[in-house]
């Protein structure tokens, strides 16, 4: 009788084990999933976009406008920004940035394009947002602006994309959480 009284026991934590492993997965199947980009894909673009952005905010005279600003994410909570910033992002890439013309006046726009496309297609499309018509009013502000700015619009947005960039980081990642080291636990201990 001892015998099965361990199966039994070894099966139940085996399964809450099986489901603890499975909880993250399954969360990310809510309909307002929070979608996670990785610190270190953002990283290595940094460096192209910055030096994409400064290009471009040479063309651009009007520095009172802000695209990419607090406006953006007034009203919002949590992760709602980073549905947002993925919104923002597609309608950048299907609207704003799709010129052939810009390509030859920024050379490194296409490679910006595509990481931008890859990440909010790979890592971006589970997002989610629990303050939807906040969200949206926030974003028809921005393309607002946008229509304001007429001839300028496209340096603008190519001048914040490092901005986009760190907002990015901002709102749709969490933070490297670094495990204690042997060596602060022991310290701690004396």
């Amino acid at each position: 009788m001892m015998y099965s009284f361990q199966s039994l026991a070894v099966l139940v934590l085996g399964y809450f084990a099986f489901m603890a492993n499975c909880a993250p997965l399954m969360e990310a199947k809510r309909p307002h999933g929070i979608c996670h980009v990785e610190e270190q894909l953002l990283r290595g673009m940094r460096h192209k976009v910055h030096a994409l952005s400064k290009e471009a905010q040479e063309i651009d005279e009007d520095t009172d406008t802000r695209l990419i600003g607090k406006d953006l994410f007034q009203g919002l909570e949590g992760h709602d920004g980073c549905y947002v910033l993925k919104e923002v992002i597609d309608f950048y890439l299907g609207n704003v940035l799709a010129s052939d013309e810009l390509h030859h006046r920024y050379s490194r726009l296409q490679e910006v394009k595509e990481f931008l496309a890859i990440l909010t297609r790979r890592h971006m499309s589970d997002c989610g947002v629990a303050q939807k018509r906040q969200a949206n009013d926030n974003i028809d502000g921005l393309k607002q602006k946008l229509n304001q700015l007429r001839e300028t619009r496209e340096a603008k947005v190519i001048g914040e994309l490092f901005m986009l960039l760190q907002e990015l980081g901002k709102h749709c990642s969490a933070p490297i959480v670094k495990k204690p080291d042997h060596q602060s636990k022991q310290q701690v201990d004396e």
